[in-house]
């Protein structure tokens, strides 16, 4: 499921995105399990593509395990994330802002050295922004 994720097209990427999203929110040692995997360069990956649904898709899955622990966040936030996360909050979809948003929350509600890395990605003006912008 994963070695593939790099390979497959964009419907497989969500679908996979999806299921590792679907085993990391149960619970800290599932999330684990995803990370053990290799899964998560493999979301970041995903963050880069072209189709907006499939970096929501990964983002949803990275704040999944994001959101169990400080530890689990930290590994997110090594594989690479927070920069894609922060460009994902950019862009122009809906969905994608507020999942990304979601997702950055997840990592930085952890500790102060998170929630610092957010800071230092430059997150902070782009979702002041969105507080700014109706949802239509």
């Amino acid at each position: 499921l994963v070695y593939s994720l790099a390979e497959q097209n964009r419907f497989y990427k969500k679908a996979a995105a999806f299921v590792l999203r679907a085993v990391a929110r149960h619970s800290p040692e599932l999330a684990q399990s995803v990370v053990d995997c290799g899964a998560l360069d493999a979301l970041v990956i995903c963050l880069e593509e072209f189709d907006p649904t499939v970096k929501e898709a990964a983002a949803w899955a990275l704040g999944y395990v994001a959101r169990h622990n400080a530890e689990l966040a930290q590994a997110v936030v090594d594989a690479g994330a927070v920069p894609l996360l922060v460009l994902c909050i950019q862009e122009p979809e809906l969905g994608l802002k507020r999942i990304a948003a979601s997702t950055v929350s997840d990592i930085a509600k952890h500790s102060a050295e998170l929630a610092q890395t957010i800071v230092d990605a430059g997150a902070i003006a782009h979702l002041a922004q969105m507080i700014l912008n109706n949802d239509e």
